[in-house]
């Protein structure tokens, strides 16, 4: 068979749908070898961050540059021309169609909570999710949550879905705790115990109130920990800001902007514990990664961030900072719930892979006649 894979964040700093994009194609090109996959993508960048090299896969960088019209118009008519039997979109389809399609739904939070986003932002986006739940042929859903959010919201029949949980990746592994608080304290200045949120930050990840839960568990407990934010600035940034600087906090909160995947692990190992706040997930990718790496989770009851963490982290409800504060003060305070914690996370991350989420979603695709290579 010949498939189309349109993919738009891989290279793009994109956090955990470009994560996905990446590590699903080279888990499918580890797993298929025969069928011919053309990979359609908007840049060279793309091509660099997926960077499968073999004879079955080959790349379409769409033009020109301007996107309205590459995959408004170049997209289609390269489906067409190249004769697909059916294509992928792993974020968003494009405005038209050319033959039937597979589509990867990562989150409805814009749909359900279009405020988190810039409205511009919000308006496109929530356009092409709903022309992508009513034109594809099989819809594969990211967690059990999303998939049921789908049904519950937009009626999509559940038979028309399908679940492809998402990895983590072989990177992500536990390091001589040691060697990683040396390597921060090289590389990032951080010299003491501190607690971490890797994430785009972004509004829904509610981080006003992880500032100041946190101020409350140092001012409870008289903890000298810091707060470590690494993370690509997207939205309610000036208020976070605001909040840090209200609080007195700025000596205790470090914030990283973007760090490349390979700088993650020893962050990840160093820190006193791992925090996801969010109001809302599709699946939380940096859940499992922390866990991966030997770190306590705590993180918010929140759509399907108790499903994915499966009992292994210490849950909370993200709109009670007293709450938040006192999970913090449990791991930070307890050595064996600490150790409690770290052990189940181990066995936890273990249920994830990306070899796992390519496996249902190459099933996925045998409902448009695909069959997986012998």
């Amino acid at each position: 068979m010949r498939i189309g894979l349109f993919v738009l964040m891989a290279g793009r700093h994109g956090g955990g749908p470009e994560t996905y994009e990446i590590e699903l194609l080279r888990a499918i090109a580890r797993m298929d070898q025969r069928n011919e996959f053309i990979v359609y993508c908007t840049g060279d960048y793309a091509v660099d961050a997926i960077g499968v090299r073999q004879d079955n896969f080959r790349y379409q960088v769409l033009k020109p540059a301007l996107r309205p019209i590459s995959i408004g118009l170049t997209l289609p008519y390269l489906m067409r021309r190249d004769g697909l039997d059916f294509y992928h979109a792993t974020f968003t389809p494009p405005p038209f169609s050319a033959c039937p399609m597979v589509f990867t739904m990562h989150c409805i939070s814009s749909l359900v909570h279009p405020e988190f986003y810039p409205r511009w932002i919000a308006m496109r986006l929530n356009h092409l999710l709903k022309a992508g739940m009513a034109r594809c042929q099989h819809m594969v859903c990211v967690s059990q949550t999303t998939l049921e959010h789908v049904h519950s919201h937009y009626g999509i029949p559940r038979q028309k879905m399908s679940v492809a949980y998402n990895g983590v990746g072989s990177l992500f592994q536990e390091l001589p705790a040691g060697e990683s608080r040396s390597l921060v304290l090289e590389s990032l200045g951080i010299d003491r115990p501190y607690i971490l949120f890797i994430g785009k930050l972004q509004k829904h990840k509610n981080l006003v109130r992880l500032v100041q839960a946190f101020d409350r568990f140092r001012r409870a407990t008289s903890s000298d920990a810091m707060l470590v934010l690494a993370g690509k600035p997207v939205t309610g940034v000036d208020e976070l800001e605001l909040t840090i600087q209200r609080l007195g906090l700025k000596p205790h909160v470090k914030w990283l902007g973007y760090l490349p995947d390979s700088a993650l692990p020893h962050l990840y190992g160093a820190a006193r514990m791992f925090a996801f706040p969010s109001l809302w997930e599709g699946f939380g990718i940096p859940l499992i990664e922390a866990m991966a790496c030997g770190t306590p989770v705590i993180a918010s009851n929140s759509t399907c961030l108790p499903e994915v963490a499966g009992g292994a982290a210490r849950i909370f409800d993200p709109l009670s900072i007293e709450d938040m504060a006192n999970a913090m003060a449990d791991v930070d305070g307890s050595e064996e719930f600490r150790t409690q914690l770290i052990a189940k996370g181990r066995v936890r991350a273990r249920d994830f892979s990306w070899d796992n989420c390519a496996r249902s979603t190459l099933k996925a695709y045998e409902t448009l006649g695909y069959q997986l290579p012998s």
